[in-house]
């Protein structure tokens, strides 16, 4: 199955061009590492169907930016998704729940694109059984596509390129009711709620700060996310998944060693106070939050919690409203769960399993997170194949 040169071009027109101006700052042109956002502009390019529906898979948000998704094609209209157990974040994501989350952002990436070619995605979630202690080797899903005459694009798909999570201050201009609205019913099969009313808002952030101080101040969560952080681009492009650090200054700055993974971990550095203010700080600047819940915690839950949160953030891209998840106060480490309690009691979701809650507002455009390439994600065993 190959895409026609007539979709190919109406893609690219219709947003991948638009990443020349937005795209994630590479390595220097002396550099022999690749452009760790090649992966933005590269799916809009794959010829074939199931390749192109796994490239746009690739730019789904996830935990950290760890990627967690191998995938095993099995011939031109099926493969199987599994999670790469290495990507895993035992300190703040014990349970595989965020990550589990991720995957499935990527199973909806996948199914809006595909459709936008004619071929609905079929999806059969963990066909070996799963555990709920952690994810392991079994597949988490096998994917089909069909042809389908009747099935129409979704809108959606012409954001895609485009979304982000922007982890930036928002400016004060208020989010309406109506715009919240539509970012939390862009997808119906969950239970998803907003707010734009100042003192739940208002509440909602300091429980955002409170959780943030826990993860930064305890030692093993936040040593988790140090030992992820990527410092400068030439390290990004060596290894594009985890916390990017970039920008004009930081090469410079980590040269000095004034931002170093040593200085980034102690309490008592000027690079780790920096962080923990600025993180704050653009925490406080949230002028709405949108949030996703489910009836109970099982794996296929957290899947379909992760097909709505990607069209929530879809949808906020199309409106041109910045949005962030907040999630250390969902996670299920002992030192986070009053503020677990809390943000349940604050979004009226006690008695089920609140699974996202992010910030929305106003806030320039960001470059996209690095990202591996689809080759990177095939199985050493497709890699031998198409090799």
């Amino acid at each position: 199955m190959h895409v026609s040169r007539r979709n190919t071009l109406k893609i690219i027109g219709s947003g991948a061009i638009i990443l020349a101006a937005s795209s994630c700052t590479g390595p220097d042109k002396s550099s022999s590492f690749p452009d760790p956002a090649a992966a933005w502009h590269d799916a809009a390019l794959e010829t074939d169907v199931l390749r192109f529906g796994l490239a746009h898979g690739l730019l789904a948000p996830n935990p950290h930016n760890r990627q967690p998704w191998m995938l095993d094609l099995h011939d031109s209209y099926s493969a199987s998704l599994y999670v790469d157990t290495d990507k895993d974040l035992p300190q703040t994501d014990p349970f595989d729940r965020q990550l589990t989350i991720g995957l499935g952002c990527f199973l909806e990436l996948f199914a809006i694109s595909v459709a936008e070619l004619g071929y609905r995605a079929e999806f059969e979630l963990f066909p070996e059984g799963s555990s709920a202690q952690s994810l392991d080797t079994r597949p988490v899903a096998k994917i089909t596509i069909h042809a389908s005459n009747s099935l129409k694009a979704d809108p959606l798909f012409t954001h895609i390129y485009n979304r982000r999570s922007n982890r930036s201050k928002f400016a004060k201009s208020l989010i309406t009711a109506t715009d919240a609205r539509q970012i939390a019913g862009a997808d119906t099969k969950t239970i998803a709620g907003f707010t734009t009313d100042k003192a739940q808002i208002e509440a909602l952030r300091q429980i955002c700060v409170t959780a943030a101080k826990i993860e930064f101040l305890t030692p093993r969560t936040y040593m988790e996310s140090v030992n992820l952080m990527r410092i400068g681009d030439e390290e990004i492009a060596q290894n594009p998944d985890g916390l990017a650090i970039n920008g004009p200054a930081i090469s410079l700055l980590k040269r000095m060693g004034i931002v170093t993974r040593k200085t980034l971990a102690d309490p008592a550095s000027s690079a780790f106070k920096q962080g923990l203010r600025q993180y704050i700080a653009a925490a406080r600047t949230a002028t709405g939050f949108v949030w996703i819940a489910t009836p109970t915690n099982s794996r296929s839950e957290q899947i379909m919690a992760g097909r709505a949160y990607v069209r929530q953030n879809l949808r906020a891209t199309q409106l041109g409203i910045a949005m962030h998840p907040l999630s250390q106060a969902l996670q299920e480490y002992p030192e986070m769960q009053q503020e677990l309690i809390k943000v349940h009691e604050t979004t009226k979701t006690s008695g089920q399993r609140l699974q996202m809650l992010a910030r929305i507002g106003y806030a320039k455009a960001v470059n996209p997170s690095p990202r591996f390439p689809l080759a990177a994600k095939l199985t050493s065993n497709e890699q031998t194949k198409t090799g």
